[in-house]
């Protein structure tokens, strides 16, 4: 098993990526992440929302907060 700091990398660079296109579509998501689009969402929120994520540029962890926020 992965440890959860690379795991949440792996969340985080997906997130990072998919980001100008307006996010990953569901079946990228499930198919990379055996997650549904909330799931996912919910996830990179926790992500997000601690402390080590403020590493990211400002604006795109504001992006990326607003994406995961949206339901």
């Amino acid at each position: 098993m992965m440890p959860r700091q690379t795991e949440d990398a792996v969340v985080l660079d997906f997130a990072r990526k998919w980001e100008p296109y307006g996010g990953a579509d569901a079946s990228e998501i499930l198919l990379c992440f055996g997650l549904s689009v909330d799931e996912f969402r919910a996830r990179l929120h926790r992500i997000l929302t601690r402390k080590s994520a403020f590493d990211l540029e400002p604006d795109l962890h504001r992006r990326l907060l607003r994406y995961a926020a949206t339901r």
